[in-house]
This record gives structure tokens, C-alpha cells and sequence, in this order.
């Protein structure tokens, strides 16, 4: 297994500074030599830099690297609800999206775009749920960083949890925008 981290140069953490990720990429992609080594490194510089640019793939190379393992955590009760409310909005605006593509009345069609006013709503009140969720999981982060340094093992099974957490909401989060494009583009 390639440690990214090392790969980039930083250090082994939970959280990293964006500006010094991306200098460290940066840094890297510009030292490579030849051609022929250049190509080859520079696809695992560019995978180490999107693994370690997404909190969730960060923490779960991190955990890789360090225990061996990244497996661990369940999504828990609130995120359980949170899905379902997910799932509904989700359902919700596909529902509405095929009502007003098979709708070729010009007075329906406004009428369905009137709905579209809810959905909008809804889509948007679970875009804001799922990213102060994200942002809570981040903070989490940041304060098991500060502990990583002394004890990563302490840290070990909260990371775990938060990596699975934070690839739930991510995947939901793009769900979600995808629609309010799709309804952009309606519009």
C-alpha cells in the first residue's frame, strides 16, 4: 500500500491544511523527472492528492496506513432518520421531475413548476440538514487531530465512525445537488 502521505511529503493527520496540501501537491508534481517516470508518478501523486483532499478518504488512508484497517462505526440512529428524510426529498423531486417531462400541456407544465416551488424548498432544507452535519463531523475532526498527536490509537475508533459518517453524507450531498441542478436546469 502507498502511504500518501508520505507520497506528498505531510504528515499523518486527521485534519490538514488545505493550502499546505495543495503546496505539497504542487511541490511534488513539479519535482518529477522524466517523461516516462513523470506519467507514472504523477497518477499516484494525483490519487494520493484526491485521497487526501476528502476528509472521509483521508481519515479511512490514515487508518489504513496506521492500524492496517480502516473498517469500523455504524451509522447510528441520527443519520438512520436523517437518510430517511434523505430518501423521501429525493423520491419527492424525481417524482415531480417525471410528472412535468410527460406533462405537454403548456397550463399543466405551470402547474407542475408551481410544485417545483415545494421541492426546491425541500431540497434545499435537506442540503442545509446533511451540511451542518458535515460541518459538525469536520469539527469533530479537528479536535481528534489535536489528540492524534499523543494517542492515535485513542482516536482510532471515533475516526473510524466519522469516516463512515462523512462518506453517508457526502454521497447524500451530491444526491441532492444533483436534483437542484436538474431543477435548475427546468426551469
Amino acid at each position: 500500500m502507498i502511504d500518501y502521505f508520505a507520497l506528498l511529503g505531510i504528515e499523518r493527520r486527521p485534519a490538514i491544511n488545505e493550502e499546505s496540501l495543495k503546496n505539497a501537491y504542487f511541490s511534488r508534481s513539479e519535482s518529477l523527472g522524466s517523461v516516462q517516470a513523470q506519467a507514472e508518478e504523477l497518477s499516484s501523486v494525483n490519487t494520493a492528492f484526491r485521497t487526501i483532499e476528502n476528509p472521509a478518504t483521508r481519515i479511512q488512508h490514515l487508518l489504513q496506513v496506521e492500524f492496517g484497517d480502516a473498517r469500523g462505526g455504524q451509522i447510528g440512529s441520527e443519520l438512520g432518520e436523517l437518510f430517511g428524510s434523505v430518501v423521501v426529498t429525493l423520491q419527492s423531486a424525481d417524482q415531480e421531475f417525471g410528472s412535468l417531462s410527460g406533462e405537454s400541456s403548456a397550463l399543466l407544465r405551470a402547474l407542475a413548476f408551481q410544485r417545483m416551488d415545494g421541492v426546491r424548498e425541500r431540497l434545499q432544507q435537506t442540503e442545509n440538514n446533511l451540511l451542518a452535519l458535515e460541518c459538525n463531523l469536520l469539527s469533530e475532526v479537528d479536535r481528534l487531530d489535536r489528540i492524534w498527536t499523543e494517542s492515535p490509537a485513542r482516536c482510532r475508533e471515533s475516526l473510524a465512525q466519522i469516516a463512515l459518517r462523512l462518506t453517508f453524507v457526502q454521497k447524500w450531498l451530491s444526491e441532492v445537488r444533483e436534483r437542484k441542478i436538474r431543477l435548475e436546469e427546468l426551469a
